[in-house]
């Protein structure tokens, strides 16, 4: 039986029509993971194909190309694979494509092969396979999907899209009953990520590995399992494969079923792994970066975060794993390396934009507060805790006027607060917060440069 839309993805549908109807070529479509996009585009792609137009599907993981296959399927809409160690037959008018594969074939397709490009995951537009293979069939329409319509380093899909058509917030999906229900937790541990180094743009996760390694950290994630997740299955996300590996054997030395998955394993052994999750066969299930975009197991109920990041996309798409819906569940988030603090809340409002998301400044009041007693992270707007009903008291000053007199500073003086300023920022986030307020053109690449050339400064000392 073919799926039936919801309303919000009919109005969804509509809306994205109407776009390309207005004479946009390059429309970004944004829902939350879980939302449905699978179901959208299809819809789209099922309309495109019936008025006697050929279109492409792209996706990059195996397991994005068997969901989308499925969907086409489930509403009956004719459709070939193209994919490694399959031959290509383009008879059929929808063709899902593994963007390796496409990009390897190229010369075998004609520009005006196609005349609707789906490009799932849409984040990932800028990536060299994913650009050069729009710039072929540029004279496709172009349909981009993701939850999370920003890059890596936080900039916007504005040079690949010129319309934004925005789905419901999570806030309204999980109100709604489209989105579980989810508690968030974040024990403290003693780990702190502004300590890391900085590697293309976010933590060095090599470094992020050693610190979170210890028997101690292990251990933290193990006994909060028991307390928040017991008998429940959960994905833990991870700093690199040796670390997962670790994760999981400290799962498994304290009775609970779990394993890792990485690269190395064959399609159908990370299949297996992902059916054992679904089943309860496995309880936990650790990564360092393979579970991501397209593993949809609605029973998982559970995301320990073992992983820090700067990226707000990659955040909220690892919180997105355990939010699918089912009856009776409620999904719990342990967080122990300090994102939602440094991210927000996965319910947070979000100013999605062609140009990314407004950045965070560390003079802005943090939009989630912990709880002291049970850890339960939170708005900043609470006034009690929901989960162990905590009552947070107002912060009280008391000011007192104290005589001075102003004086004026010199050039010397002036600079010397200035150096003072810039050695109190000691994150790239502080720096680019202090660059903003002294109305830098780019206060972000002076941050990065100040950090380099500290991190150089350090280096040299050492060796000396």
């Amino acid at each position: 039986m073919a799926p039936v839309l919801r309303p919000y993805q009919q109005d969804a549908v509509a809306r994205l029509r109407g776009a390309f109807r207005q004479g946009h070529r390059a429309v970004l479509f944004v829902l939350p993971t879980g939302g449905g996009k699978t179901v959208v585009f299809s819809h789209i792609a099922q309309q495109a194909a019936s008025r006697g137009n050929r279109i492409a599907v792209l996706v990059h993981r195996v397991e994005l190309l068997e969901q989308a296959s499925r969907s086409l399927t489930g509403l009956g809409v004719r459709h070939g694979l193209i994919a490694s160690g399959r031959s290509m037959n383009l008879a059929a008018p929808v063709q899902v494509a593994s963007i390796g594969t496409l990009a390897r074939r190229l010369g075998q397709l004609p520009p005006e092969c196609f005349q609707l490009l789906v490009v799932d995951e849409a984040h990932h537009s800028n990536a060299g396979q994913w650009s050069r293979l729009i710039e072929h069939f540029s004279g496709a329409h172009l349909l981009g999907v993701t939850a999370t319509p920003v890059r890596s380093d936080g900039r916007g899909l504005g040079a690949f899209y010129s319309e934004l058509v925005l789905g419901p917030s999570p806030g309204w999906l999980t109100a709604n009953g489209f989105l579980a229900q989810a508690r968030v937790f974040a024990p403290p541990n003693g780990f702190e990520a502004k300590q890391l180094r900085q590697r293309m743009g976010d933590y060095d996760l090599r470094q992020a590995a050693g610190a979170l390694g210890g028997a101690r950290i292990l251990g933290d994630a193990v006994s909060h399992y028991r307390q928040h997740l017991w008998g429940k299955s959960a994905i833990a996300f991870c700093c690199s494969v040796a670390h997962a590996q670790a994760v999981a054997e400290a799962f498994n030395g304290q009775g609970i079923a779990a394993s890792s998955i990485d690269g190395s394993l064959k399609t159908h052994e990370r299949r297996g792994l992902l059916e054992q999750l679904g089943s309860g066969e496995l309880q936990v299930l650790t990564t360092c970066s393979l579970i991501g975009e397209g593993v949809d197991v609605p029973s998982v109920a559970g995301c320990i975060l073992l992983r820090p990041t700067q990226s707000e996309a990659l955040h909220l798409q690892m919180i997105g794993r355990c939010l699918r819906p089912q009856p009776g569940k409620e999904a719990v988030i342990l967080d122990h390396v300090g994102n939602i603090a440094r991210l927000g809340h996965h319910l947070e409002q979000r100013d999605w934009c062609l140009d990314g998301v407004r950045r965070r400044c560390r003079q802005q009041a943090p939009s989630v507060k912990t709880c002291p007693q049970c850890f339960c992270a939170m708005a900043s707007a609470a006034a009690r805790c929901p989960e162990c009903g905590h009552h947070f008291r107002p912060e009280r000053r008391s000011y007192a006027v104290v005589a001075g007199e102003l004086k004026e500073l010199s050039a010397h003086e002036l600079g010397q607060q200035r150096k003072r300023e810039q050695q109190q920022a000691t994150s790239l986030e502080e720096l680019i917060a202090l660059g903003v307020r002294r109305g830098m053109k780019n206060p972000r690449g002076w941050a990065r440069h100040v950090l380099a050339a500290r991190q150089t400064k350090g280096h040299w000392s050492r060796v000396a």
